[in-house]
Order: C-alpha cells, then sequence, then structure tokens
C-alpha cells in the first residue's frame, strides 16, 4: 500500500450526544448489575415499606436514585466524550499495511491492527475491540466508506506479523529522547493515580455525595423504624425493607470506589505488560509519545500545562484534548521545565 488514502470526517452537532449514547449502548452488560441491584433492592423497600413511610415520599426518593444515577451516567459519558471528541472536530484514518494513523483534533497516533481483537459497525459508527483490556474504540463510519471498512475487518482478523509500516513519513517511527520500560509495580500505581483523580474532582465526587446522602437518609429512616418498633408503634417488618435499601445504596456507593479500582487495574495490566516501553521526545512543535501498543504526535498547543503528581507527570489538555498521565522517570531534572516553556511558547502563537 504505497499511497494510502485518508479519509476525513468533520462531525456536525449532535455528534457528541450520538457518540456518548453509542458508548452506552457498548457497555459490557456485567458493569450494569450494580444499578440493577440497586433499582431492584428500593423497588421492594417500595412495595414492602408499611404507611408509617408515605408512599409519595418512597416514589420521590425512588425516582430521584433512578434520575441522580442513570442521569449523571448519561451526563459523565458526554462529558468524557466531549473532551476527545467536540461537536466540528476533526476525525481522518488512514488504512496502511500493518497499522493505522488515526487523527481526532489536532492529535495524532499509529496504531497497530493488532490492538484490535474484532471490528463490527453499529448505527452510524464503528466499534473496534481492544485486544488487551477488552474496551471498545469507537470511530465514525463516515471514515470507512465502500471497500475501507472491509479492509479494515480483514487487517484486524489476519494483522501482520511485522512491525508497524514505514509508509507513514510522520515522526512516530523516529527515535525517541528518553525511554521507560515499566516494572512489576507500575500497573498499580497508575491505577491508584487514576482512581484519585476519578473521585477527588469532577461531578463524579458530586454524584457519589448524592448516593451516600440518600443511603445515610435510608439508614436513619430505617433506624426510625426501628425504634417505633420498639415502643409498639409500628411492626418490625416494616422496617427491614428499608434498612436494605440503606444497606444496598451504601454499598453502590462503596463498590462504586472499588469496582473503578479494581477493574482499571486489571484493564492497565492487560494493557501494559511488565516491561512494555515508553518513549517521549520534546520535538520543536509537539510531543512524540510511544507507548505499548501505539504512538502518537501531540502539538503543544492542544496542553495547557505540565505538573508532577506522585510518581506520574499530568499533562493537561485545552478543551478537547484528553490529559496526559507519564512516567515521572520520562523527566529527568530539567526537562519537565523544558515541557512547560514549550506549551507557554505555543499559547502565544
Amino acid at each position: 500500500m504505497s499511497n494510502p488514502e485518508t479519509r476525513v470526517f468533520v462531525s456536525g452537532p449532535g455528534f457528541t450526544t450520538r457518540l456518548a449514547i453509542a458508548q452506552l449502548l457498548a457497555v459490557n452488560g456485567w458493569s450494569l448489575v450494580p444499578l440493577v441491584v440497586v433499582y431492584a433492592v428500593l423497588g421492594y423497600m417500595l412495595l414492602s415499606s408499611g404507611d408509617w413511610w408515605p408512599l409519595g415520599f418512597r416514589i420521590v426518593l425512588f425516582l430521584l436514585v433512578l434520575v441522580v444515577v442513570g442521569g449523571g451516567l448519561v451526563y459523565l459519558t458526554r462529558r468524557q466524550v466531549n473532551r476527545t471528541s467536540p461537536d466540528g472536530s476533526l476525525h481522518s484514518v488512514t488504512l496502511g499495511e500493518n497499522s493505522m494513523i488515526l487523527t481526532v483534533g489536532s492529535v495524532s497516533s499509529e496504531v497497530p491492527y493488532s490492538t484490535y481483537s474484532r471490528v463490527r459497525r453499529r448505527g452510524g459508527f464503528v466499534l473496534l475491540r481492544i485486544r488487551s483490556t477488552r474496551q471498545l474504540a469507537i470511530l465514525p463510519a463516515a471514515l470507512f466508506p465502500g471497500g475501507d471498512f472491509d479492509r479494515l475487518v480483514a487487517a484486524v482478523a489476519n494483522p501482520a506479523a511485522a512491525p508497524a509500516t514505514t509508509a507513514f513519513s510522520g515522526s512516530t517511527a523516529a527515535a525517541y529522547d528518553r525511554e521507560y520500560v515499566t516494572d512489576a509495580g507500575f500497573t498499580a500505581r497508575l491505577a491508584r493515580s487514576a482512581t484519585l483523580r476519578l473521585f477527588t474532582r469532577g461531578p463524579l465526587v458530586v454524584i457519589l455525595a448524592i448516593v451516600t446522602a440518600i443511603g445515610l437518609l435510608l439508614l436513619l429512616v430505617g433506624a426510625l423504624g426501628l425504634l417505633l418498633a420498639a415502643t409498639g408503634n409500628a411492626s418490625i417488618d416494616e422496617a427491614w425493607p428499608v434498612l436494605i435499601g440503606a444497606a444496598c445504596v451504601l454499598g453502590f456507593a462503596v463498590l462504586q470506589v472499588v469496582g473503578v479500582s479494581l477493574l482499571l487495574r486489571t484493564q492497565l495490566r492487560r494493557m501494559i505488560p511488565v516491561g512494555s516501553v515508553y518513549g517521549m521526545s520534546l520535538d520543536a512543535e509537539a510531543l512524540r509519545l510511544r507507548g505499548p501498543d501505539s504512538s502518537s504526535v501531540l502539538p503543544y498547543a492542544g496542553y495547557r500545562r505540565a505538573r508532577t503528581r506522585g510518581r506520574f507527570v499530568e499533562v493537561v489538555g485545552q478543551r478537547g484534548i484528553a490529559r496526559l498521565t507519564l512516567p515521572v522517570e520520562l523527566f529527568p531534572e530539567g526537562e519537565l521545565d523544558r515541557l512547560n516553556g514549550l506549551l507557554a511558547a505555543a499559547r502565544k502563537i
């Protein structure tokens, strides 16, 4: 494939919402089990509680949990999508012999076909199953017109054993100034850092706080029911459903934190095995990175600043650009200041 053709797609109004819905519909069914359990227990509590707990209050409480958790899930997904693929963003793909070049906005990545295990089309999107994490990469179907989709399916089904093609003349294939080889504890440290970031800032904290408050309210109402039962003013059978509901809601909040941490660690362990190599170069106009599965060229204009967080360096992106988390070992003395200088210079242009 000496002259691979580049396909371009510019997203229109509503693209972010459609992509968020596609991601939610593609979610693994097992991840919805905690939600189903919470709603099933709350429904049981709604039907089983006695008259001492007003029916209208129970219905409002049930709907509140439904709106907060369900609506929060939709909002968070759309917010995450909007960081990487806002309406009006440019997408392009170039299919090479052994890899493809993906561009979203100003960020370009070269990804070997062996990164994916399966490809399928759903609605206006193409879903690629990532082999290591079993997660989905979702791309606009407009990037694969005619026979391009069939070529992609064939390339993923039979990835070449050779290294990624050098048919692309971009700088992703050049040598890197700094390299880091991951050790046995790298993925655990990365998972802890990612979990801490998720649960200490942003709307997810608010949603968990509301769910916890609802659980504590149920616990208080259940305790009141037990007190009334002890004084003979209510039946203890009427309090138990409320306490079960409280335990379920509070357990859901705890499981979210623990489950996300364990899920991240499992996925990262598959994606970044011990001995994986990270590469980095600070070029004149862009940051070049190489990870376990791909290499990327990231223009400095897409990022605001870089800062150290524990054993990692976090590069904070502009709107529409996701933040990066890189091993601190890639930044010897003075290198972080140099990167921040390049980011500041790019903002002034």
